[in-house]
Order: structure tokens, then sequence, then C-alpha cells
């Protein structure tokens, strides 16, 4: 029981840690939206180098 109301804890000051940052710069939800879609795609072109090497 401690450890779900922990868990509950943490999730819930995450989300109003995030709904703080977005209240205060607006734009950052975009930013981390762009930023994460390129980090895929580099991601993904590595793993496909990566896996070049050994074929």
């Amino acid at each position: 029981m401690k450890t779900a109301a922990l868990m509950l804890g943490v999730a819930a000051g995450m989300v109003m840690a995030t709904a703080g940052v977005v209240a205060m710069y607006p734009d950052v939800s975009r930013r981390m939206m762009r930023d994460s879609k390129r980090a895929l795609r580099c991601g993904k072109r590595a793993v496909g180098k990566f896996g070049h090497m050994f074929s």
C-alpha cells in the first residue's frame, strides 16, 4: 500500500511540474514534440547503421 501511495505521489508531482512549466513557457510542449521526433529519427538511423555492421 505504501508503494502505491508513493507511486501515485510521484506521478502527481510529475503532472504538476509539467503543468507548471507549460503554463510558464507555452512553447515548451511544441519544442519537446519536435525534438522527440528528431531524436527518434536519429535513433532509427543509428540502429540501422549499427545493424548493417553485423550483417
